[in-house]
């Protein structure tokens, strides 16, 4: 099931990401890297990430909260590379099919405990960056508070090992990615760097081997 998945993943999640760049487009204010949303570049991402879902897919019902991940994972990642922005109008509705999505699956399978607890995981996780941005001086904004909300119900609903990693993982995932970043656009090292894709690379790393993660740290 999962070579299925993951193929039939990275096709829609591809042409649903790329039909979508006027979209993407038209949330922006003023890209610093226009061609970053471009539908090229969106197919891509999109195509990567919904490779990425249906290779981790477990069972069916879960189908459409992946689908909704993945093609929030290519438009969020774009919109935050381009204009170091999270529009609210991408992010929300994301976040609102995620949760319809989830407890409907829910509601099939008869997980209500599942979904109540990456519901809660989500709000904490979410808050715990809310006071980080608050003392933090500006490393993040509120943008990436609501992302952490969207992706930490997400892994919370795959499980709290999942959800610790991908959370605090995204800092250490940033380092290297500030780093290539500065390379690559020759920038000063107080530039401001998106703090998005690297909450996005962390959170699908962190689906697939959270448990395995936390095992190396805390051992058993």
């Amino acid at each position: 099931m999962s070579a299925v998945a993951a193929i039939t993943g990275a096709v829609s999640v591809g042409i649903a990401a790329a039909a979508l760049t006027p979209f993407t487009r038209a949330r922006l204010v003023e890209p610093l890297h226009p061609r970053l949303v471009s539908a090229p570049v969106l197919g891509l991402l999109g195509a990567l990430f919904g490779g990425l879902a249906g290779w981790r897919l477990d069972t069916w019902p879960q189908a459409f909260a992946f689908a909704v991940m993945a093609l929030a994972s290519a438009l969020l990642t774009a919109t935050d590379l381009a204009a170091h922005e999270i529009p609210h109008r991408i992010m929300w509705p994301s976040a609102g099919a995620l949760v319809v999505s989830l407890a409907l699956a829910a509601g099939i399978q008869g997980t209500w405990l599942r979904f109540g607890v990456a519901l809660l995981t989500g709000l904490v996780i979410a808050i715990v960056y809310f006071v980080i941005a608050w003392f933090g001086k500006g490393q993040f904004g509120v943008g990436d508070v609501s992302l952490s909300l969207l992706y930490g119900i997400f892994l919370g609903w795959l499980g709290l090992p999942h959800a610790l990693v991908g959370a605090f993982g995204a800092f250490l995932v940033h380092v290297p990615v500030s780093i290539v970043v500065l390379l690559l656009r020759r920038t000063g090292r107080k530039a401001e760097l998106p703090f998005g894709p690297s909450l996005i690379a962390a959170s699908w790393l962190a689906a697939y081997v959270g448990p395995a993660v936390m095992t190396l740290l805390v051992g058993r």
